[in-house]
């Protein structure tokens, strides 16, 4: 069993007994045994103001993790028990509920392990103060460091990664001295947060942002883009941490408007979060897509990855149609086994072949997840995809917008960061922006107002005035909204009914027929060029249908209606 793992145990023990009071706190403590949380030492005596040495190093190293998650600014680690270690202790003792002494007993010593090991919140919140350049109390030296390193210096950045890293989101190290996998997986995290080169080495850069971040009473967390008003994430199986699963409502309550769920991988992999997780962020007001990452690692398996992909997203209940649903995503990047080369088989033409299909499939057309850099490296500066909405990822907090690839004028989302937080993931998430309004949104989700009304027409009846009473006038189309023929119709002579868009675009039409006896809404829906037929009146058996086919741009649709 790892160092983590028994901390992340005895956590959950002390956490446990804490409500409690008197020598059962005490009892459980010592059964429990000290933790050198910090690495300094186990011993853990009672110390007060004026007290001194390891113990008191370790005490105020804790008191930095123990309280960053609340917002208050670490202390001085120097091992000297002043009046600022005293108001912290204090103030942590109110936080755990404990009796206000300002000195450090066994129950104070049993909480505080706890709290430094895993990460509590106070009720109350600190405030920023002054950056304190010892908060750790290992070492001033800054070497360059790396895997296999071990001694002091590690644990000093062990530590310092704990006061940096939002312990939420990036559960903590064990401060143990070992440079190994963990460490250097948060290593990268940290470069990635602060927009260094992501080596997973602690160099000259690295440990300037890692100073920075630990003395501060807020953690690492990568600047939003200006002038964009719409947020978004983009979710797999990485953001379920132990399986935890994701609270879309918070999700959405924290102010993000979409996400882009993983659906599959090349031409055998469902993400085992989909079936969950589309639904849900839909059901919680999010607009939401599923996407596929192209693998590319043996010829000519777009079609088939495509079919992988209808058959696991329809299996959610998307189809592009509903309310809520975003277009489906192609995600057409580099290699994903950590080498950056281009997918080995990866071609214009096999990604045209999953494009089509799924366009076929869904009657709406994808949206490409790329970067100009792969699309210039691996497909030639390719223009054949400038036809596709695209969310472009680019890191660069330098820049005011990702670059679009050749041919294409603008883009629809950009990917800015792998390492945003959001209220209900366990786990850091790549944020996005959208590059429009909420309007814009709506209509791309199928929600919102067409830009254009519906009018009726007749083949049977030349009238204009005929063709009015017959429909009940025009009526403006919103994506989503129920579209009455009125009680007109069913005593009408109409026979043919011709709905078209006039004064505008709208690629989505979702109406209702009302029959008169019954009063019961009978849906039909034209997404661009498909369409579904619609039921049969319980009541009075009257039918509403639709002829099958795909009508070309900007053809009219002929409804009968069948008495």
């Amino acid at each position: 069993m790892g160092r983590r793992t028994l901390l992340r145990g005895l956590t959950l023990a002390v956490a446990a007994i804490l409500p409690l009071c008197g020598t059962a706190v005490v009892r459980a403590a010592e059964s429990a045994g000290a933790v050198a949380v910090c690495g300094h030492t186990s011993a853990q005596p009672t110390l007060q103001q004026g007290s001194t040495g390891d113990a008191a190093v370790e005490a105020q190293c804790q008191l930095d993790l123990a309280t960053k998650p609340s917002r208050y600014t670490p202390i001085a680690a120097d091992g000297t028990f002043g009046p600022a270690t005293e108001t912290r202790v204090k103030e942590f003792q109110r936080c755990a509920g404990l009796g206000v002494d300002g000195v450090l007993g066994p129950q104070t010593w049993a909480a505080l392990n706890a709290w430094a090991a895993q990460p509590h919140t106070c009720a109350t919140q600190g405030t920023s103060g002054t950056a304190q350049s010892t908060v750790c109390g290992h070492t001033d030296t800054r070497p360059t460091l790396k895997k296999g390193a071990k001694g002091v210096e590690v644990k000093e950045v062990q530590c310092r990664l704990n006061l940096a890293m939002e312990p939420f989101h990036y559960p903590p190290l064990a401060i143990d001295g070992d440079f190994g996998g963990g460490t250097e997986s948060r290593v990268v995290e940290l470069q990635h947060c602060a927009n260094l080169g992501a080596d997973g080495v602690v160099g000259p850069n690295t440990w300037a942002k890692l100073v920075d971040w630990s003395s501060r009473n807020t953690y690492c967390t990568p600047p939003r883009p200006a002038g964009y008003a719409i947020d978004g994430l983009d979710t797999a199986k990485y953001q379920h941490p132990g399986g935890a699963p994701i609270d879309w409502k918070a999700v959405r309550a924290s102010g993000v408007e979409f996400a882009t769920v993983k659906a599959t991988r090349g031409t055998n992999v469902t993400d085992e979060y989909l079936a969950t997780d589309l639904p849900a962020a839909r059901a919680a007001g999010l607009a939401v897509a599923p996407y596929h990452f192209y693998t590319g690692s043996a010829p000519d398996t777009g079609a088939a990855q495509a079919d992988r992909f209808i058959a696991a997203v329809r299996a959610t209940g998307y189809t592009g149609k509903r309310a809520g649903d975003l277009p489906p995503i192609f995600d057409l990047e580099r290699m994903d086994d950590g080498s950056g080369r281009c997918p080995t088989y990866g071609t214009v033409a096999d990604a045209k072949a999953w494009l089509d299909r799924v366009e076929a499939a869904f009657g709406r057309t994808p949206m490409i997840y790329t970067q100009k850099s792969f699309l210039d490296d691996c497909m030639a500066s390719t223009t054949a995809f400038a036809r596709y909405p695209l969310q472009l990822a680019d890191y660069r907090q330098s820049i005011t917008q990702p670059p679009v690839p050749n041919g294409s004028s603008t883009w629809s989302m950009w990917q800015y960061t792998d390492a945003a937080l959001f209220p209900g993931i366990q786990a850091p998430a790549t944020g996005d922006v959208f590059n429009g309004t909420q309007a814009d949104l709506d209509r791309l989700a199928n929600r919102g107002t067409a830009t254009g009304t519906a009018t009726a027409s007749t083949t049977s009846i030349s009238s204009a005035t005929a063709a009015t009473s017959c429909y009940g006038g025009a009526v403006t189309v919103r994506y989503g909204d129920a579209l009455e023929f009125g009680p007109y119709w069913s005593s009408a002579r109409c026979t043919d009914i011709n709905l078209r868009v006039v004064g505008g675009t709208a690629d989505y039409v979702n109406a209702c027929v009302k029959f008169a006896k019954s009063g019961t809404c009978n849906r039909w829906t034209r997404v661009g060029r498909s369409w579904t037929t619609i039921a049969t009146d319980v009541l009075d058996g009257s039918k509403f249908t639709v002829p099958v086919g795909a009508p070309l741009e900007g053809d009219d649709a002929v409804m009968q209606l069948a008495f």
